[in-house]
């Protein structure tokens, strides 16, 4: 395993306010045991940069296609959530969640008590993903979200900001709020079809399918932002929206490359219609 500092050296710190807006799918479901990984590295295959993406935790303790993604020696920017809030909201947290057994307001509460249960998962997530980065190969552009999709309060999340960002210092913090406003600080990320956000900005089709959306359209919208994800249910493991509900570690993922091979190329098309930033 690499040193921290090593590893800390060899991430990209330009400015928020300088770096190049990039286009990614978002596979959040990337670190489910079945994930196609094969597929996922072909997907990536001879680009000029790797954008990547997954939800810790959820899927998966272990994150087997995010170690061997991380392993390769291409540069990478790379948007990570820690915790899991829809399923807190929806009332789905698995025993295994940071978010099991709270709501919005006893989770607020929770990560103010030292030892709480909330920050003994929170801390175990955030620890294995700053070892993971540890064992990166190549140059990594980090952005990192306590939580996604966050029903937790403005002092929670801003708890939760600054466990991150002392433990992985050079890092770009993102807050992702949901129906509350951005903290202000780093980068601020909304999701859907119509997100409504300001510079510095990530964006991300989650919980809109993508193939209902006119991307080009969506694409041009949000140009500026730093990053811009795009997403159909199949990257969460289900097959459509409106599914009937399936414990995220019990769904089927082993998804076909068809379904990779066709997202690339709505990305390219829709994001980078006349760049070589896709390869053939």
């Amino acid at each position: 395993m690499k040193p921290l500092k090593a590893v800390l050296i060899a991430i990209l710190t330009v400015s928020i306010g300088a770096l190049e807006a990039t286009a990614a799918p978002s596979f959040l479901a990337l670190c489910h045991k079945n994930w196609n990984c094969d597929s996922t590295l072909k997907f990536y295959r001879d680009q000029p940069q790797m954008e990547l993406s997954w939800l810790e935790n959820t899927f998966n303790t272990n994150c087997p296609c995010g170690d061997k993604l991380l392993a390769t020696p291409a540069p990478k920017v790379l948007r990570i959530h820690l915790v899991n809030s829809p399923c807190m909201r929806n009332k789905r947290c698995g025993r295994y969640e940071v978010l099991w057994g709270y709501n919005k307001a006893s989770g607020s509460r929770a990560v103010h008590v030292p030892g709480s249960r909330l920050n003994r998962r929170f801390n175990a997530v955030l620890e294995r993903f700053k070892r993971r980065l540890e064992a990166a190969n190549g140059s990594v552009q980090c952005f990192v979200s306590p939580c996604l999709e966050c029903d937790l309060n403005g002092r929670a999340r801003r708890a939760l900001a600054d466990r991150v960002s002392a433990a992985l210092p050079s890092c770009i913090l993102v807050d992702n709020p949901y129906r509350q406003v951005c903290l202000g600080t780093g980068v601020c990320e909304y999701h859907g079809a119509n997100p409504a956000v300001t510079k510095p900005c990530i964006v991300d089709m989650d919980g809109t399918d993508g193939r209902e959306l006119n991307v080009k359209k969506w694409a041009a919208k949000y140009k500026d932002c730093d990053v811009r994800f795009y997403w159909e249910p199949w990257m969460n493991c289900n097959t459509a929206l409106g599914f009937a509900f399936i414990d995220p570690r019990k769904r089927g993922c082993g998804f076909q490359p068809k379904f990779f091979t066709k997202t690339k190329e709505i990305i390219c098309q829709s994001y980078y219609p006349s760049s070589d930033t896709c390869l053939p």
